[in-house]
């Protein structure tokens, strides 16, 4: 449910820009979180960040993570991201020479690990502890439980490469977080990453009911504009942009839909497309809405 007028209680007293440093605006509540946007360069965020439990652990840190809850471990366990990992590493190839030392930060469930190692040596860290495990039983990566704000020495590089796939709007200090990785890089490594883009079309036509807009992971988005600031005052320049698209099946699409736009028409719609039980929902399809953007960028000094 979408609310938009007073802000919550719940939210805290992060409503400075985490880009810019502007004092932010309240915009809407979504899930029972606070999204605020900020005045000067548009970027969207929740001010209480991360969802924790009672210990203290984040939804990725537990023993079953949001990952696996809701229907998300149709997405992240599904083989159609390794098809959406190649188009990846084609990306990383175009910039990199093969035979390169590479971190991917937020390695998930190893999937891009599995094909990137084909080419580079590449290992990666991930904070989710049932992530790492999923990844090395079945894929049998390097990919090692901690955090990308405090990599054990075996992770301290220098690396040619740090790819960060679909993480940054998940984390609470970007800023460090890029700071942190640029650490890791040797001079001149380069920044790979990608994440929505709350800048383009599909973003601002659907508004609040943008598919991306999900504070409970989502908790930070960025457009072109204001991620490329933040990329810089990082300590890296800029070098090219894109957008990339996803392999999906029909299925989790579907289900998507109707977790977005519950109690809405087009929620009805698609939950009862999934209970007619659709031939069509294992069937695979690649969409790019131009609303995920991709960049490469070059550490500077």
């Amino acid at each position: 449910m979408i609310q938009e007028g007073t802000p919550s209680s719940a939210s805290s007293s992060q409503v400075d820009c985490l880009a810019c440093g502007e004092r932010g605006r309240y915009w809407i509540t979504k899930a029972a979180r606070d999204v605020w946007r900020c005045r000067r360069c548009a970027l969207v965020w929740v001010p209480e960040g991360l969802v924790v439990d009672d210990a203290g652990a984040s939804i990725y840190e537990t023993e079953t993570p949001i990952f696996l809850q809701d229907g998300n471990e149709a997405y992240y366990l599904d083989e159609t991201n390794l098809a959406s990992c190649r188009e990846k590493v084609a990306f990383v190839a175009s910039h990199l020479p093969a035979g390169k030392r590479l971190l991917d930060a937020g390695a998930n469930f190893g999937h891009f690990l599995s094909v990137a190692r084909d080419r580079y040596e590449a290992r990666g860290v991930e904070i989710s502890k049932a992530a790492v495990a999923w990844s090395i039983d079945h894929f049998g990566v390097e990919n090692h439980a901690a955090s990308i704000y405090a990599l054990p020495k075996e992770l301290a590089g220098p690396y040619d490469a740090v790819t960060l796939w679909d993480v940054i709007e998940h984390v609470p200090r970007p800023a460090e977080a890029l700071e942190a990785l640029r650490r890791t890089l040797a001079p001149g490594g380069l920044l790979f990453l990608s994440t929505p883009d709350a800048g383009s079309k599909v973003a601002r036509a659907m508004g609040a009911r943008w598919h991306y807009l999900d504070p409970i992971q989502h908790i930070v988005l960025f457009d072109r504009k204001n991620l490329g600031r933040l990329v810089a005052g990082a300590g890296f320049e800029l070098l090219a942009v894109r957008t990339f698209g996803h392999h999906y099946r029909v299925g989790y699409v579907l289900d998507r839909l109707a977790y977005l736009h519950a109690g809405g028409v087009l929620g009805a719609v698609t939950t009862t497309a999934r209970k007619l039980g659709s031939p069509l929902s294992r069937r695979s399809l690649y969409l790019n809405l131009g609303d995920v953007m991709g960049l490469v960028a070059r550490r500077v000094g």
